[in-house]
This record gives structure tokens, sequence and C-alpha cells, in this order.
């Protein structure tokens, strides 16, 4: 309500002023202010129904120029720094100094799986070594006879060439009666499965690949098919296709103890795990990931579940806007794949000299630390991934050197190169891999 006080009219200095308040006068000025506050109330509920509607990009940036402190969360709307500021420019020291503090390691409670917090149904699964199983992703075609990825309790994709990305899969806690299809290895497997102390399931690898992983101490510990591991790591000659090797996890643990290989229970560092969610962390509902375009995807955490669904390219998009998705499901059970934390992992990719440039095989050299991006609970923190000892889980740190912790589940790992880049909208982020650039010449 606009209250008027209307005195008596006074005479004007000026010809033409000197005259009194006419209620048609009155009724004019009234009017206006009227309608002058009525085009200013509309412009305000336009301003804020549109600024609710779907996510519009605030900043985007390298992901180098990130500054990785928790009170950059707490006082701004995004952890980013545009490009076209100061910050960005000379971006300041992202991270502390590479020999952090040591760190206590976590005491999980006795039978409790050091890689998700949670007890297994099964205790004597923790009584061996965790098998990382190479996944495939690729042709698209695998995704109907796909199995296994709802049982892992932690998987990595990362890069591996022409486009494309690939899983190597952690079991340990659980297993799966069929997983694959398995597909061939990389130098990046070695780091996962010395950290994890695994044995490395794969079917075979391009011949320079194959010789490293031969000519290593991890000879023992390679399991490819052979005439006679056939069960528990077949071919299931009802699919039709070159994709088509699948191992039994459980069977693979069997066999192992027949023919007398290792199979105890190996000292695994705990991760550190919370029912709490960072104080620190803002609201993202949405992740959506493009490494190329063939391989794109994007996780929406379902708050009825608590955890992040996946949902899988569906068909080749060279732009954002032609995306199309659907959800990638595990043919095991039908379930949908799901994660109840989600980590982007900030990895050099480095051409391998022995390799042509072109062939793009990669030393992802997941060593020493760099950036990291923590998804639980439908909400983001930022912070430092650190492999500070070779046969131990990475673990995750807020960037004064504290660990984070995960929520007690399955954590799936998302490896990008520093040259990508970041997006972020009110609740969703959007990271776009940096394929590196062939060799030019002929």
């Amino acid at each position: 309500m606009i209250y008027f006080i209307i005195t008596p009219a006074q005479p004007d200095k000026h010809e033409g002023y000197n005259r009194p308040m006419t209620t048609s006068r009155l009724k004019l000025i009234l009017g206006l202010v009227w309608g002058l506050f009525l085009a200013l109330s509309l412009v305000t509920l336009f301003f804020f129904w549109n600024r609710n509607q779907s996510p519009r990009p605030t900043a985007t940036a390298t992901l180098a120029s990130i500054v990785l402190s928790p009170s950059d969360w707490l006082t701004a709307p995004t952890p980013l720094r545009p490009t076209n500021t100061p910050e960005a420019t000379n971006p300041p020291t992202v991270f502390p100094s590479p020999t952090l503090a040591p760190l206590q390691p976590i005491s999980l409670p006795a039978n409790y799986n050091p890689l998700t917090g949670l007890p297994p149904a099964d205790p004597s699964r923790l009584e061996r070594r965790a098998l990382a199983v190479k996944i495939t992703n690729f042709p698209r075609r695998v995704r109907a006879y796909q199995y296994g990825l709802t049982r892992a309790d932690t998987v990595y994709e990362y890069y591996i060439e022409d486009g494309l990305t690939r899983f190597i899969a952690v079991f340990y806690g659980q297993d799966a009666e069929k997983a694959g299809p398995v597909r061939s290895g990389r130098y990046f497997d070695e780091h996962v499965t010395r950290m994890y102390q695994a044995y490395f399931v794969f079917a075979n690898a391009d011949e320079r690949v194959e010789n490293h992983l031969l000519t290593s101490d991890l000879l023992h510990y390679l399991v490819v098919p052979t005439d006679h591991n056939c069960p528990p790591f077949c071919r299931d000659k009802t699919i039709l296709d070159y994709n088509n090797f699948f191992i039994d996890t459980a069977g693979l643990t069997e066999y192992n103890r027949k023919i007398g290989h290792e199979t105890i229970r190996m000292p695994l560092r705990g991760g550190a795990f919370s029912l709490a969610a960072p104080s620190w962390a803002i609201a993202i509902k949405q992740i959506n990931v493009r490494y190329s375009e063939y391989s794109y995807h994007y996780w929406r955490y379902d708050a009825s579940k608590g955890l992040y669904l996946r949902y899988a390219d569906a068909s080749d998009s060279i732009s954002v806007s032609g995306e199309t998705y659907g959800p990638h499901l595990d043919q095991l059970n039908g379930q949908q794949i799901s994660a109840a934390n989600l980590v982007v992992l900030i990895v050099p990719h480095n051409f391998k000299t022995e390799f042509d440039r072109n062939d793009q095989v990669f030393d992802i050299e997941l060593l020493n630390q760099g950036p990291a991006y923590i998804f639980r609970d439908g909400l983001a923190s930022v912070g430092i991934w650190q492999r500070d000892t070779l046969d131990q889980p990475i673990r995750l740190l807020e960037p004064k050197g504290g660990l984070i912790a995960l929520k007690p589940g399955n954590t799936f790992y998302i490896v990008l190169n520093p040259e990508s880049s970041l997006v972020q909208a009110e609740n969703s982020v959007r990271f776009t891999f940096s394929i590196p650039a062939r060799s030019s010449s002929p």
C-alpha cells in the first residue's frame, strides 16, 4: 500500500507552474505510480521464474585453474574461476606440498570391507586377493550382454583410444557369477592392480603392453584366457561376437586355490567412510561426463535410493545438444548401474614413447597427487587424490590435508586429464575430456 500526503498547492515562482492540484491531476499521478509499481513487480517475478528454470552454465575454466579451498565453496556460488578473471589467468597454487604429513590409517571393525566400509554378506570373501577385471563398454552393442558392474566395490572408467572408454572393476566384498565382456589390458591397469594387490583379469593386450606386464613382478597375478582355465574364464559361444569372454569371480578364487595360488586376505588400507557428508559441500544433483562424440554419460542423484544412477550414450553425437541417453543396465540382474560415490580424478595422460602417437597409447600416471571432485548424497566437494603408497588404494584429502570421508558403499572413479574442462550450473556439472592431439606428420 502506498500513501500520499496531499497538501494545499503553493505558489511557484516560475510562470506556468502556479496551478492548484486538481482531482484529475491527482488521479493521473496515482495511475502513473501504480503502473510503474505493477511493471516493476512483473519484471521481478519474471526474473525469479527464469532463474529457477533448467540449469544454465555459470562458469567455465580449465581444471588447472580451480582453487582448492573449502572457504571458496562457502563464500562463492561455484568453486570455479571464470576464464576472464585474474585468478584464471594467473592461477594460485592449487596443491599443498607433495609431502603431506602422514595420516594414521583408518581402523575399520573386524570383517568390514576396506573398499566400501560395509560388512560383506559373506565375510569369507575377504579371505582372498581382490580381482581387477577389464570390462568393455564399446561397441555400444555390448551393453546388451554386459555383466557384473553392479557387483563391483570399485570401478575406474578411463579413456583408451579413438574416443572410447573402458572399465576396470575391482571385485572383493561381492562376486559376480558372470562379469564381462572381458577385454584387453592397458598400462593404466597396472596402477589399479598394484593399488588393490589384485589378480588382474584381461583378455590379452597389445604386444608391447603384454610384454611389459609379463616381464614385471605382476606375472603370477595375471589372468588371461587359456585352454586350462575354463571354467571359470570362458567364452560364451551363444554370443556371436569377439567380445564374448566372461569371468566367474567366485570361480576364479576357487580355481586359484586349487592350483596353489595365493588366496589369503591382503593388508589393504581402509578408506575413510562416514554417513555424514562434508559440511562445506554444495548441492550438485547431476554429473555429466563427455569423453567424445561416441562416449558420454551422466549420473543423476536419486534421493529415494541415496545413489547416483548412470545413463549412457544411446547414439553418436557431435554436439552436446544432440546427446541421447538410456539407463545403463547390468544384464546380470537387470539393475541400473549405480554408485554411492562418484570421484572425478584429474590425472596426467602422457603418450608412451615406444608407440606411434597416432596409436593413442597413454601412460595415465596415477602417481603422487592431483585434483579430485567428490560427489556423494547429492553434494559435491573438491579435494586432492594422493597415491602415497604403490600397493595401497589412493586416499582423498581436503586441501589442508585431512581425509575426506566417502559414503559407505561402492565408488566409481572417472579419470580425466588436466586439459579437460568443467562447466558448472546451479545444480549440475559437466566435465568434457580433452582428447590429446594425434601426430600431424603424414
